[in-house]
């Protein structure tokens, strides 16, 4: 996400996990406040054109401009049009080009890359990519990010933290990376958790704070529990927690974990849940600067399949046991105004754990917020975890 209008090779740079995830090739148009511009077969034809020439010469698979819009668009093309024109503007200056600076001289901007790839391989799980920014050390920040959410999206908070502290994160073998060479999990917990257990072993890692990211936060939270003096603090952003019935969720909660039940029960199921997820009107509260990045387990259905299992299973831990083991400090945050987290999972959380800890409710912002760049939090996240030093 930027504050700048990118050049096409930015943005295809930016949605390669979707473009690179979806089973068929994404159409592009003109959306939102350009959708009524037309676009004759001629520069139909040479916006492809030039798509084309940037995938061969830069390796990056690109979708197909089309005008006018189709009829029935899926999500992922609505997302990715939309994102188009928030980022890139109109195609106009595209289809007008005569072919000479079409392919910048200078390579990739970057603009997507993470910092510090390393692939992990660790006896009990898979091999895996994680990344990290920062000065090395035994310390380290460890962002455990919501199932299914490429780690792209978070580069910014890699870049934010990273001035005094090593930032590490890492991506899910089962959902990114080479994961059609591996066999459909079994979305069993202790796997998720044993991930960062080598993380923190790659990394020598000593004093881990973790910090789990809405759906994150039920592997930050037992990996917590589990590898008690190796984890110094724990924070929790918008939690999606599940204490039983006795604390309150969120009516999306409730209807997301079922409509991830059947879909993680056979590719079958999977696929047909998969239709009601590409109706554009799935995009609705999605901050379309978000949609193609939280699109992206949506873009196959073997990749959604896997999605719903693991996640499903996220949402079905049960955190009573681990929540009364830790130990550590504690950082809670939430909003009163979170329609997809309830508030007061975060609430109950606090006054379960065994440490000390510290519930923080802002007066708004919700799931999807808080995956957007924010100085507040990372402030939060400072000042929290150097409070105990």
């Amino acid at each position: 996400m930027t504050t700048k209008t990118l050049s096409v090779v930015e943005v295809l740079e930016l949605c390669q996990p979707l473009l690179g995830a979806a089973a068929e090739t994404l159409r592009v148009f003109p959306a939102g406040e350009r959708a009524a511009e037309e676009y004759g077969p001629g520069a139909v034809a040479r916006c492809n054109e030039v798509l084309t020439a940037l995938g061969s010469a830069y390796g990056l698979t690109v979708p197909r401009f089309v005008s006018p819009a189709p009829e029935r668009p899926s999500s992922l093309e609505v997302a990715l049009s939309t994102y188009c024109d928030l980022e890139l503007g109109s195609w106009r200056p595209v289809a007008e080009s005569s072919g000479e600076r079409d392919i910048p001289a200078d390579g990739l901007a970057g603009l997507a890359a993470l910092p510090g790839h390393r692939r992990i391989e660790a006896e009990g799980v898979p091999a895996f990519d994680s990344f990290a920014a920062g000065p090395t050390g035994d310390e380290a920040i460890v962002l455990v990010l919501p199932s299914g959410v490429p780690a792209t999206l978070f580069r910014p908070w890699l870049e934010e933290l990273s001035t005094d502290r090593l930032v590490v994160t890492y991506e899910n073998p089962y959902l990114f990376g080479q994961w059609r060479t591996l066999d459909t999990p079994e979305a069993d917990f202790a796997e998720e958790t044993a991930l960062v257990g080598a993380l923190l072993t790659a990394y020598g890692l000593r004093r881990a704070h973790l910090v789990g990211i809405c759906g994150g936060a039920p592997v930050a939270l037992d990996a917590a529990a589990a590898f008690g003096e190796r984890v110094e603090t724990l924070t929790v952003l918008h939690p999606d927690l599940n204490f039983g019935a006795g604390v309150m969720r969120t009516p999306f909660q409730k209807q997301f974990q079922s409509v991830l039940a059947g879909a993680a029960s056979g590719p079958r199921r999977a696929r047909e849940t998969l239709n009601l997820f590409l109706d554009p009107n799935m995009l609705f509260g999605v901050p379309p600067r978000l949609a193609p990045y939280v699109l992206y387990p949506y873009g196959d259905a073997e990749l959604f399949h896997r999605y719903a299992k693991q996640n499903h299973a996220l949402m079905a831990y049960d955190a009573n046991h681990a929540a009364r083991r830790v130990g550590q400090r504690v950082l809670i945050a939430t909003s009163r105004t979170d329609r997809m987290t309830h508030p007061e999972t975060a609430h109950h959380f606090g006054e379960l754990v065994a440490g000390e800890a510290t519930v923080v409710e802002r007066d708004s912002g919700n799931h999807h917020d808080i995956l957007i760049p924010d100085a507040e939090i990372y402030t939060m996240l400072r000042e929290f975890i150097g409070g105990g030093a």
